[in-house]
């Protein structure tokens, strides 16, 4: 594994062709999502590829959470690409003053992480206009400033033990691989050394011969 975790950014021109790809292959319109590019946040890497891509329109104190797609790779972990888009997106909307955010996206992940289904008789009587009065709707509310400074604050703790983790890792396998490395060295050298001995050994004898 890298020693560069997995990180969460907003999408730029650049992602444009590798989210035509991903939306493509979850089903979504591309050709119509393409001039939303602003709305999105991408998940990339190590490497720098994008892993996840999920859009968050604001609008007021309401945010539509939409557009889920990720890159599919075997043995990968999508929950752990949406928690960190979930980090960044919960930043994000808490900075904007919203309140609600609202969300068809059904992956198990999203009701793990507080979203609640809502009946359509449950529904507000006045709605954003991302949202029609029919079934399948979630909602996450916002928790109170104090509280959602508790959050991030856990949160940021956790990135931050993470980033030492995987620096910690990093160092013992360079610590590994650098003595590895000088006894390979080591090695060759004494081998070599050897093999002079032998060699001036062998020429001695063969001088004496000729002799």
């Amino acid at each position: 594994m890298d020693s560069t975790p997995m990180e969460s950014r907003r999408a730029n021109v650049e992602d444009l062709g590798t989210l035509m790809d991903l939306w493509s292959g979850a089903g979504l319109p591309s050709d119509e999502l393409g001039r939303f590019l602003g709305e999105f946040q991408v998940v990339t890497g190590p490497d720098g590829r994008i892993l996840h891509a999920i859009g968050l329109l604001v609008e007021g104190e309401e945010a539509l959470l939409h557009s889920e797609a990720m890159a599919q790779e075997a043995g990968a972990d999508p929950d752990a690409w949406r928690a960190v888009a979930w980090r960044r997106l919960r930043l994000i909307a808490r900075n904007q003053g919203v309140v609600r955010i609202w969300s068809r996206e059904d992956a198990d992940y999203w009701a793990g992480s507080g979203f609640q289904p809502v009946a359509v008789g449950e529904l507000p009587a006045t709605l954003p206009s991302f949202v029609q009065r029919d079934e399948g709707w979630w909602i996450y509310r916002h928790p109170e400033p104090a509280q959602a400074d508790q959050m991030v604050q856990r949160e940021m703790a956790l990135w931050r033990t993470l980033r030492e983790q995987e620096a910690e890792r990093f160092r013992s396998r360079l610590v590994t691989f650098r003595i590895v490395a000088f006894g390979l060295f080591a090695l060759t050298m004494i081998l070599l050394l050897a093999f002079l001995f032998y060699a001036s050994k062998l020429k001695g004898n063969l001088f004496q011969i000729l002799r």
